[in-house]
């Protein structure tokens, strides 16, 4: 279907776009021509530091020519052809996309109003009359004219539960009698929701329709929002229908409970022992968070009335049994501010989100001054029968009619372009014939002008224009640099190699230390158990002892073993003092220090023994020097990471310059030096 849509749009847009060409054009590549705006933009963005002087704007040129040849080359080679690349470009541009088909004003204004909502329960009753959004008109009219006839009995005092128990659709009724208890923002649909808080207590709603069908309301209560609570229950499980004796049996049950909490049984162990509710059993009973609406309302009702944290409700009946509730935290509800972004999530995903896209699309068909032929569109549809309902309608049937339905723009739809799009669709669902090609009509209708106008998004927004044109080159560029240098590099092991011979004098070692050195909590000896077995001297004794013993793994060249040798003669386990051990090589920085675990040990501070002792956060550190190393030249593998690296900028460098030979590059120096700023 969107094939369609981008057919007769896009005849629409290309002559717009060949007419937007830009005269101050800085650079020419092969036939490409790139405008003075794309080149600061850019330079802009990516400099921290922007000086508009000849110098850096020279550098930034040689780099900017570098990276228009390698997407220049990625077209050439047909990757911005491939289907990876469409499916990741479609889903940058979809997104960039979005804040342009929502109108924030509408998203601030809902918003404003849902978190007025919040601070309010409304208690109502509903009488729903079913119709679904397919039906036919005359079915519509049949279902308004009943609701409606319901709504004059309510209007002149009959008894709304009567009412509802009598006539409503929804099933709920027979059981509550339409009484929907207290419910406060996203609890119900929104067309629900809206009405109910626009209806005066005590009054009976307007008729309003939603995808369920027709609604009345009558409001009972509204009162200020509580807030959230977070409570406990305790359930005694016991069917609304279940015998006399059954009931009798929970009833004096949950009463047994309840007298035993009153003298102070423990809430966990009761819990444990007696609810019925298992899941919430090894929670304490605990039900998280809740706010009004979101429990039955006589289990609300009880647990709202409850004003202290840690009072618990005497027993309350619900359709599930018995419960008994204890209030364990509650908290207001909190600023706009604060909720801001949680409200606006909700709205996303609720109907409220239609209405900014929908705001869109009419201020859309207001500028490209949309018009539409009602009496055009009504002759097509006198032509599609019922055949259409098993796919074997053909345009053929209205052979002839090609008057315009309805235009915007330069664009035109015509009774023809319908034709071909309904024998296109194949099977349709079986619904009235005028119920199923106004809702195609209406789809057709908006997905036109939502595409045109992402046709024309980076026509009319440069900032829009550039960021796609900056994910669009990203992408192929991520992708040409992977198969042209990155993945080679790594690939290549003969040219790898032969990289590394030719500059190996690149990859040396400089003066080195090798470092026997153990670790432990020093805070151990400061902080004598009850025998007093650390003390401070004790500590002195231990450190050396250590040095002892990396000493002698330096000749045995098993420091580890060394080590656990030392600590079994001075009685203390490694694991009681957090012991560690190694042997490793540092780089001497600067011929004077080296960094080992963070701690800078200096080159001539080892002293006569070739030993230290330093202490840092918490820890002791005790070092041997077994040697020095003079500047070596690397192994290949000491090194690799080094190589691949420098490997990558040559094949880089090597294939720019054969981009630059294979295209042509021409640089505009007047326009350049326009950009110039003296």
């Amino acid at each position: 279907m969107r094939s369609f849509f981008l057919s007769i749009v896009m005849a629409a847009t290309m002559s717009a776009v060949a007419q937007t060409a830009n005269d101050d054009v800085l650079l020419t590549i092969d036939n490409k021509q790139i405008s003075k705006e794309e080149f600061v933009r850019l330079y802009q963005k990516n400099n921290t530091d922007v000086s508009f002087d000849s110098a850096s704007l020279a550098a930034y040129m040689n780099l900017f020519v570098d990276y228009k040849l390698k997407v220049i080359e990625a077209e050439s080679l047909g990757m911005d052809t491939t289907d990876n690349f469409k499916r990741e470009f479609d889903g940058y541009r979809i997104q960039l996309e979005k804040p342009y088909f929502t109108d924030p004003s509408v998203d601030d204004s809902l918003a404003h109003e849902a978190y007025e909502h919040m601070h309010w329960d409304v208690r109502a009753s509903h009488i729903l009359i079913d119709c679904p959004e397919n039906a036919s008109a005359a079915d519509t009219l049949k279902a308004y004219k009943r609701i409606k006839t319901i709504r004059e009995r309510a209007v002149k005092g009959e008894d709304f539960a009567k009412l509802a128990r009598e006539n409503s659709d929804d099933p709920s009724a027979a059981r509550n009698s339409g009484d929907l208890g207290y419910f406060t923002a996203f609890s119900m649909i929104y067309e629900f929701e809206k009405v109910a808080y626009a209806t005066e207590v005590g009054a009976v709603s307007p008729v309003f329709r939603s995808r369920f069908g027709y609604h009345i309301i009558k409001v009972f209560d509204r009162r200020p929002n509580p807030g959230q609570i977070r409570a406990s229950h305790l359930m005694v499980r016991v069917a609304a229908d279940a015998d006399e004796a059954a009931q009798k049996a929970a009833a004096d049950k949950i009463r047994m409970i309840a007298d035993s909490l009153a003298a102070g049984a423990d809430w966990s162990k009761m819990v444990s022992r007696y609810s019925d509710d298992r899941g919430t059993v090894p929670q304490n009973g605990d039900l998280q968070w809740f706010s009004t609406g979101r429990m039955v309302p006589e289990f609300e009702s009880e647990a709202f009335a409850l004003k202290n944290i840690g009072d618990i409700s005497a027993p309350v009946r619900t359709t599930y049994g018995w419960h008994i509730i204890k209030l364990t935290d509650k908290r207001p509800i909190d600023s706009f501010e604060n909720l801001q972004e949680q409200i606006k999530n909700r709205l996303s995903r609720d109907a409220r989100s239609q209405m900014a896209e929908k705001t869109v699309l009419e201020r859309l068909k207001r500028e490209y001054k949309f018009t539409e032929d009602k009496a055009a569109y009504t002759e097509f549809v006198s032509k599609v029968d019922t055949s259409v309902w098993s796919g074997k309608w053909t345009a053929d049937k209205a052979k002839g009619l090609n008057k315009v339905i309805f235009s915007f723009a330069d664009l035109k739809f015509t009774q023809s372009d319908y034709a071909k799009l309904v024998e296109s669709n194949g099977m349709a669902p079986k619904m009235p014939i005028e119920v199923l090609l106004k809702k195609e009509y209406d789809r057709i209708v908006e997905e036109t002008v939502l595409e045109y106008e992402r046709q024309q998004l980076p026509l009319k927004y440069p900032e829009f224009k550039y960021l796609l044109q900056e994910y669009h080159d990203g992408i192929l560029l991520f992708a040409l640099m992977d198969k042209m240098v990155w993945t080679k590099a790594t690939t290549d092991t003969a040219g790898l190699a032969q990289f590394y011979e030719t500059n190996k004098q690149n990859y040396m070692w400089g003066e080195r230390a090798e470092v026997a050195y153990c670790t432990y909590n020093g805070n151990t000896f400061t902080n004598p158990d009850k025998n007093n077995k650390y003390s401070t001297a004790n500590k002195k004794n231990f450190d050396s002892k250590m040095v002892a013993a990396l000493k002698a793994g330096t000749k045995k060249g098993d420091y580890e073993t060394q080590i656990k040798v030392a600590m079994q003669k001075i009685g203390i386990s490694p694991d009681s003092i957090g012991m560690g051990g190694n042997s490793n090589i540092f780089n001497i920085v600067d011929g004077k220090w080296c960094d080992i675990d963070g701690i800078r040990i200096d080159k001539d501070s080892w002293g006569k023994s070739k030993s230290k002792v330093l202490n840092h956060e918490g820890r002791s550190y005790v070092f041997y020097l077994v040697r020095n190393l003079p500047p070596a030249q690397k192994k290949f593998k000491e090194c690799r990471g080094m190589v691949i690296a420098d490997y990558q900028n040559k094949l880089e460098a090597d294939w720019l310059e054969q981009l630059r030979q294979k295209h042509s590059v021409k640089i505009n120096e007047s326009v350049f030096n326009s950009i110039i700023k003296k």
